[in-house]
């Protein structure tokens, strides 16, 4: 699961300098991001990597709220995710990303709120990107991306069965350009426990 994830203002200026003038309106500045938020992400080009404003969440076909996870193991063949998986992938940066947990010592407490960080520097989401239709399927509302998770490693398992896929820097081009989507399936799995920081936010 990432239900929310942070991008500090230097990183995200750096790649908010890549998105073209039209798009810059759109972004949100730094810091934390929240489900329908709009953030660079990277996409595949015809020469070179591209950055695009695009808003986080898939538009529920049915009803409201937003699809901002995609379980891996399912999306290659499930309707929704099927076609952004061939065509459609992208990488989503950040420097951490937060999950909830109850106490269960007192269950009447709140949740409490994780910071969990790869490396403790920044990393990179793998998501999928799609372009949505209003219902008359006329008109391009937006384009919007989600964010793909696996099975979590031991590290996180106590806070959350699930995790953001992470794609090491130099897989990069091949997650966004593999032609063949069994070249890309090893990649979706958790990162190394040696690699993932977790700490409490008050």
């Amino acid at each position: 699961m990432c239900g929310r994830f942070y991008v500090p203002e230097k990183e995200l200026d750096d790649f908010a300098r890549l998105v073209a003038e039209v798009e810059q309106h759109l972004l949100k500045k730094h810091g934390e991001i929240y489900p329908g938020d709009t953030v660079p992400i990277i996409t595949p080009g015809e020469e070179n990597r591209e950055v695009h404003a695009v808003k986080w969440g898939f538009p529920k076909w049915k009803g409201s709220g937003l699809i901002i996870n995609a379980r891996s193991e399912t999306a290659p063949s499930k309707p929704m995710f099927q076609a952004p998986f061939r065509k459609r992938r992208c990488i989503v940066p950040a420097t951490g990303f937060y999950e909830w947990k109850k106490d269960m010592e007192n269950e009447k407490s709140k949740k409490i709120k994780h910071w969990i960080s790869i490396n403790n520097q920044l990393f990179y989401m793998a998501g999928l990107y799609w372009f949505f239709r209003d219902r008359n399927d006329e008109t391009v509302l937006y384009p919007a991306f989600t964010i793909l998770t696996t099975e979590a490693n031991h590290k996180m398992q106590p806070i959350h069965n699930r995790m953001p896929v992470i794609i090491p820097e130099e897989s990069i081009e091949k997650w966004l350009n593999a032609k063949d989507i069994n070249d890309i399936l090893p990649m979706l799995v958790p990162p190394d426990d040696n690699e993932t920081f977790i700490s409490q936010i008050a």
